[in-house]
């Protein structure tokens, strides 16, 4: 069977959008609906988390991070975000915390191979994240031998260097 040689490269990510928390109490909030422990989380980690039903369904499922103490981004599908915003947003009540969709003011590529090394230098251990000013690198488990990253800038930023991928 002949393999695919393997693709360094970048691509647009247009499938995902931003969930942003703002506010004092976005980790802990956060802490109490996901299934992740965003309130001890490490400004340089990221985690998988998701958001369940009562009945401990999956509803949606995100890369979480820390962009700041105060201020937690979800990298979620674009199709679960509007309805996980707004059944998220039925649970704040009194926390200091606002949830807004980012989506408009962020833009996202996944970096493969070497184009990692021109954004962030080399590739880091899985999970782990590097802010660079405003914009933020999370390094994902390599797929097929291959390093891979997300790359979260403000929109207008010029692409990371590397060919394009599908």
């Amino acid at each position: 069977v002949a393999t695919q040689p393997l693709q360094a490269g970048v691509a647009a990510l247009t499938h995902l959008g931003v969930i942003r928390a703002r506010g004092a109490d976005a980790a802990s909030f956060l802490h109490g609906q996901l299934t992740q422990d965003l309130l001890l989380m490490k400004p340089t980690e990221a985690r998988l988390a998701a958001f369940c039903s009562a009945k401990g369904r999956m509803q949606a499922s995100f890369i979480g991070f820390k962009r700041s103490p105060t201020e937690v981004w979800l990298v979620c599908s674009r199709d679960l975000l509007a309805p996980t915003l707004k059944r998220l947003s039925m649970f704040v009540m009194r926390a200091k915390a606002k949830l807004t969709d980012a989506t408009a003011d962020v833009e996202i590529f996944g970096l493969a191979g070497n184009a990692i090394d021109s954004v962030a230098g080399g590739t880091q251990p899985a999970w782990s994240k590097i802010d660079f000013d405003q914009k933020t690198v999370v390094h994902l488990p390599p797929a097929a031998g291959q390093p891979r990253a997300l790359w979260l800038a403000p929109a207008g930023e010029p692409v990371p260097a590397g060919p394009a991928l599908d």
